[in-house]
């Protein structure tokens, strides 16, 4: 028969193709990081960003693709299997002889069983089985990775709340670093001026060469601190980038932050019962619990019979032509129960026992964990928003004392030294004012955060 002939030729090429196909798949996978882009974005197109481009997030996608592919493969056992096989065999083993001349139906009349010669034979084989019947336990697989499945697509959602509140808050680093070097370069300018005065009156005999040399020391104190708000804005705007999925040896431009944080309450039970209903991996831990029950139930029903229908219908010939007159065929239903199998069960079970004990006991820690996260934030939050509310007061208060310094610095009322203490505090209050307001926006982030409300768009 043709057909025979045309799976000889085939199945290599069917067996091998795949291998082949995702060996080229592999050469062109990209894990070169891509430049930052040159446009200035926004808060809200750096989160859309890191969650199209970060490795993490594309990490965890691909955790969803496994599972579900694990989910189809657990439900291949609902499924009947069919193969084929071909073979060529020659020899001269009595047992072998018999079988193969027998299915050729070729055996002689007159031979002799001890000696009867060599034999050729050529097989080709169709065969097929089906589970009907396994206690059970592929029902419980298939639930078991569609748990699966779930579980991976929460840890997607688990993976974006982390990364939303990395960028926001590096976002605020960032812009924070920025507004630092703005208040270096303010100085810096503000004492370049007066130390041009200076110069002039000390040329003149007006000062004296100490208040001259005081001034020329506050500045180079300026441009060391505008130095380093230079590095430290370089060092942000790079953790940003990274962040985003962009190379991190470069800078990103941020832009306005567009983004509108929930209302949160400002209670631990409050709290507490919002991060219950929105946290990602506390879901994820529920189902996962729910799995582990699902594990000890399989492991249980090993104890049941198995049912399988099989058959197999094959041709054996000594010339591979394959006659219609020498076809076979063979139809089985199967049942079978392992009685004893060393212990092998029980040891299954008291294992799954142990595993659904060590992930409830994981789960009551993730609580505690989560319960720390969510005090801790209501915390930073609280204590965030009152120094920025005493931080507002002090440069309030710090540049009313700088003005009236200055007057009474250019009447000659004060000496240089009260000039430059009181130009010295105004500034350091500034600094604090704008590290305590973007304390307080990375405070708020952490928190929602904590509460699992970073997870998609906000």
């Amino acid at each position: 028969m043709k057909i025979w002939r045309v799976l000889f030729i085939l199945f290599p090429a069917f067996f091998f193709w795949p291998s082949v196909l995702a060996a080229g798949a592999f050469s062109q996978a990209q894990i070169r990081p891509e430049p930052v882009p040159g446009e200035i974005l926004s808060l809200k197109e750096m989160l859309t960003l890191s969650r199209e481009g970060n490795p993490d997030m594309e990490e965890a996608r691909a955790r969803i693709l496994e599972a579900d592919a694990l989910f189809r493969e657990a439900g291949s056992g609902f499924w009947p299997v069919f193969g084929v096989s071909l073979a060529w065999t020659q020899g001269d083993a009595p047992s072998s002889y018999l079988f193969k001349t027998i299915d050729q139906r070729r055996l002689p009349q007159d031979v002799n069983f001890n000696d009867p010669g060599s034999f050729h034979n050529a097989e080709a084989v169709l065969w097929g089985r089906m589970q009907l019947y396994d206690g059970g336990r592929t029902g419980i697989f298939r639930q078991m990775a569609d748990m699966g499945r779930k579980e991976a697509a929460l840890g997607l959602e688990h993976r974006g709340n982390r990364l939303g509140a990395a960028v926001i808050q590096t976002f605020f680093h960032v812009k924070a670093a920025e507004e630092f070097l703005g208040i270096a370069e303010e100085s810096i300018a503000a004492v370049s001026r007066q130390l041009e005065v200076m110069e002039v009156q000390y040329r003149g005999g007006g000062v004296l060469k100490s208040d001259l040399l005081s001034l020329e020391v506050r500045l180079a104190e300026v441009m060391e601190e505008k130095v380093r708000s230079e590095n430290r804005l370089k060092m942000a705007s790079s953790a940003l980038s990274g962040l985003l999925g962009f190379c991190p040896g470069q800078g990103i431009r941020p832009g306005r932050a567009d983004l509108v944080l929930p209302d949160m309450p400002l209670e631990g039970d409050a709290a507490m019962a919002l991060a219950l209903e929105h946290r990602a991996d506390l879901k994820a831990m529920k189902i996962s619990m729910q799995r582990y029950r699902k594990a000890v139930d399989a492991e249980g029903r090993r104890m049941l019979p198995g049912v399988t229908l099989q058959g197999r219908y094959w041709h054996d010939d000594p010339d591979a032509a394959f006659d219609k007159n020498r076809e076979n065929w063979e139809v089985s239903l199967k049942a079978s129960w392992e009685i004893f199998d060393g212990f092998s069960r029980k040891a299954g079970k008291e294992g799954a026992l142990a595993r659904k004990a060590g992930e409830e006991a994981r789960a009551r820690k993730l609580i505690l964990v989560v319960r720390q996260e969510v005090e801790e934030g209501l915390s930073a939050v609280s204590g965030a928003k009152a120094r920025h509310r005493v931080a507002q007061r002090a440069v309030a208060l710090a540049g009313e004392s700088l003005d009236l310094v200055r007057r009474q610095y250019e009447g000659g009322a004060v000496d240089v030294t009260r000039y430059l203490q009181a130009e010295l505090d105004y500034n350091r209050a500034r600094v604090r004012r704008t590290a305590a307001f973007y304390d307080q926006e990375g405070a708020r982030a952490d928190l929602a955060r904590a509460l699992g409300l970073l997870a998609g768009e906000v």
